[in-house]
């Protein structure tokens, strides 16, 4: 893991990817009045960005850390050491603190333990640094006292809260690709400015663990119920940071977005007034592989065993008191955790839930990009029957023989028809004879099926549904075919410093990126996409009776409605099976 001393140099390169900025000599506070129970208010301390005209504050704990595999609790109270960024000493900046608690939230708090190539890369580079103890968030706010920022006084602004993907295996607010100011600033930009919050939540094992025993203690699903813990944290605190409690919008991508989803089913649809909207790209509650124990159980055993708890009367105790160094070196033996039905949680398939409505029924905007398949399904499937093999095996489905056999005859096995689309009848040969036919069921399963359910669905309670399809490659996709999964996130993001997946530096690219993060944030404000100001691009209509999707292309000019019936009959299969 990175030192303090690494993480330290390299936190402007995550914030302000590659700019430098300077604290002002009076920081940006943010006061939390005590409680009758408490004796002292807390100070948050944060940082300005002059160069985008706004105030941060980072890592600011949402909850304590829970005991191991067990769910959180929200925090209500704070210490100066529960930062970890270490003390703040109010007398550097003339502040007093005789009655009050200092949070030093001038950088990154920990981000949660996973496993993953991202992961690892983030690490060695020194951006993040993993912990247990990461239930933290980060405020990206413009500077309200700035009239270039479109805050009109004591305005409360809307607030977008991000929840990252990363298969639920991995992910860290502090990876530069996620940074918000961009975002934030495009929003402040179009004259609709919003407030930017990131969440972490804990991962992997860590936060998906299921067995029986997990079962019977009442303990699944934790990263989902951390998740709901942050927006409880913002719904209540947000107002102190000058955010509008009211007008919240929660956001994710890929498991963020099944994450989103997620929350919009749970609790019957009740979301306990926590969002008034949702943002939803690569993803939504269908599609995420909700597998039962008889997954589950087999991965749990193993680290049972190679634990040294195989043992105990009580292996999920034993498991909560090895040590943190141990446990993570077996948590992950090549096998994903992933959200289950609890019974708790999520109670039901979220396809039931939809089709009973049972759903929080709230604006939302989601979409999909055009080659998913190419991201989620496999290769070097030749025949009929090794498509049946692999669409019955999944990890991330659950299909009968009967129904891969029935889902076959909606996708045959013509090149022109398949994934990536738009190749005409090119093949490649290398990845299997039947390659394109794959993907291509892959992608309708994991993304673009449950994407037109959730929009016929919601489109019967809310008028404010809008859909797209994301058609414009990511820059560094040479080893990828088509625009695959993660394209979008580089635009919408709107940053054009970071190098990881970058957004690059040709003109039409950016325009592009400044006009995705201005429709986002337009949707935060308006619950409309369409307040972006850009000319010559075609209204995004509402999901109706009559389905569309808006199409991303660059250049952006290009940008057209399409009718959402493609693949009709193959989606429409797809979409009758509960999961």
């Amino acid at each position: 893991m990175a030192n303090w001393s690494r993480f330290s140099k390299s936190l402007w390169l995550t914030l302000a990817a590659g700019l430098l900025s300077t604290a002002s000599a009076s920081p940006p506070t943010v006061t939390l009045k005590a409680s009758a129970a408490e004796r002292s208010s807390t100070v948050f301390v944060g940082r300005s960005l002059s160069e985008f005209d706004q105030d941060v504050f980072l890592g600011i704990k949402y909850a304590d850390q829970p005991v191991r595999f067990t769910p959180s609790d929200l925090k209500t109270s704070y210490n100066a050491s529960d930062s970890d960024s270490g003390l703040y000493d109010p007398s550097l900046s003339g502040l007093d603190s005789s009655d009050s608690v200092y949070y030093n939230a001038t950088q990154y708090g920990y981000d949660c333990p996973g496993y993953g190539s991202d992961e690892d890369s983030l690490i060695d580079k020194g951006l993040v640094r993993v912990n247990e103890n990461c239930l933290n968030l980060n405020i990206i706010r413009p500077n309200v006292q700035s009239e270039s920022n479109g805050a009109q006084g004591d305005e409360l602004l809307p607030v977008m809260i991000w929840i990252l993907g990363g298969g639920w295996q991995q992910g860290a607010t502090a990876d530069p690709r996620y940074n918000m100011s961009y975002i934030v600033q495009q929003g402040a930009l179009n004259d609709k400015p919003v407030m930017g919050v990131s969440i972490n939540y804990r991962l992997a094992a860590f936060g998906f663990l299921d067995s029986e025993e997990v079962r019977a203690s009442g303990n699944g699903n934790l990263a989902l119920r951390d998740q709901r813990n942050a927006m409880r944290w913002v719904k209540q605190n947000i107002k102190a940071f000058g955010g509008d409690p009211e007008k919240i919008t929660i956001w994710g991508e890929s498991a963020g977005a099944y994450s989103v989803g997620a929350h919009l089913v749970t609790n019957g649809g009740d979301n306990e007034g926590l969002f008034r909207a949702a943002i939803m790209e690569s993803g939504n509650a269908v599609g995420p592989p909700y597998n039962g124990t008889e997954w589950h159980q087999p991965m749990y055993d193993q680290i049972v065993n190679l634990t040294g708890c195989f043992n105990s009367t009580d292996t999920l105790q034993c498991l909560r008191e090895v040590p943190y160094e141990s446990l993570y070196k077996v948590a992950y033996q090549g096998s994903e955790w992933f959200a289950t039905i609890d019974g708790t949680f999520i109670k039901e398939y979220p396809q039931i839930s939809y089709s009973e409505g049972k759903i929080a029924k709230v604006p939302i905007l989601l979409g999909a990009n055009t080659d998913e398949g190419t991201s989620f399904g496999t290769t070097g499937t030749d025949t009929d029957e090794e498509c049946i093999e692999q669409l019955i095996s999944s990890k991330r489905w659950v299909l009968t023989r009967e129904q891969a056999t029935k889902l076959l005859t909606y996708y045959p096995n013509n090149p022109a028809l398949g994934c990536p689309y738009g190749w005409g009848n090119v093949t490649w040969p290398k990845l299997g004879l039947m390659y394109k036919r794959y993907e291509s069921m892959a992608g309708d399963i994991t993304m673009v099926a449950p994407r037109r359910l959730l929009a016929k669905t919601m489109g019967k309670y809310e008028k404010e549904v809008y859909s797209y399809r994301w058609d414009v490659a990511a820059l560094n996709s040479s080893s990828t075919i088509g625009v695959g999964h993660f394209a979008e996130i580089p635009f919408v993001f709107a940053n054009p410093v970071q190098d990881i997946t970058p957004l690059g530096s040709d003109p039409a690219r950016l325009e592009l990126g400044k006009m995705a993060a201005q429709m986002w944030t337009s949707f935060v404000t308006d619950l409309d996409p369409n307040g972006h100001g850009v000319s010559n691009i075609p209204r995004w209509p509402k999901y109706t009776e009559d389905p569309t999707n808006f199409v991303f292309r660059l250049p952006m000019n290009e940008s057209y409605v399409e009718d959402d019936t493609f693949r009709a009959t193959g989606i429409e299969y797809i979409n009758s099976i509960q999961r």
